[in-house]
């Protein structure tokens, strides 16, 4: 439940930061908005790295999503991967 309230937190989140790429927000928010949208893509473009590095070639091939996922939900896509491994 806790993972899949953080997906969906993530996912408001990516929303919001996009959103201010089509319609920006007034004056100072728009910055942060940027700033933060900036923030967001190298934290979770170097945890996708990380983590896709450790995927086999054939867990790889087996999901084609995997990778865009970690991308978009983070650590709480680390976190649902090692949930299913103790299932």
């Amino acid at each position: 439940m806790f993972i899949l309230i953080g997906k969906a937190i993530y996912l408001f989140i990516w929303c919001f930061l996009l959103f201010n790429l089509i319609y920006p927000y007034p004056k100072p928010a728009n910055l942060i908005a940027y700033l933060a949208l900036a923030t967001f893509v190298i934290v979770h473009g170097l945890q996708t790295w990380l983590l896709s590095s450790t995927l086999s070639s054939q867990e790889k091939s087996r999901d084609r999503f995997k990778v865009l996922r970690v991308f978009i939900f983070g650590a709480f896509e680390a976190l649902s991967w090692k949930q299913k491994k103790n299932k």
